[in-house]
């Protein structure tokens, strides 16, 4: 009679640590919602997604080198007015 063993050996890979997308969002000191922005942006890896949640890997630190930068205001330093368009 075979026996097989369904337990993970020990020369097996572990499964990669995942960290659920909340406490990675704390841990950066950030909102989720940054951490999407970060995701659209190419700073930090897509979130895996699991029963529907997401998470992420804890060890990645952000890639600050790829941010984008911030958009220009249309408003004038001095007054906060909105600049003309026309010329």
């Amino acid at each position: 009679m075979s026996v097989t063993s369904t337990a993970v050996s020990k020369n097996e890979k572990r499964p990669k640590r995942r960290k659920p997308w909340p406490q990675l969002a704390l841990q950066h000191g950030v909102s989720t919602r940054t951490l999407d922005r970060w995701v659209y942006d190419g700073v930090v890896d897509p979130p895996e997604y699991i029963n529907g949640r997401k998470y992420g890997n804890p060890d990645q630190a952000p890639r600050l080198d790829v941010m984008k930068p911030k958009a220009r205001s249309g408003r004038d330093a001095e007054t906060g007015l909105l600049k003309s368009t026309t010329s």
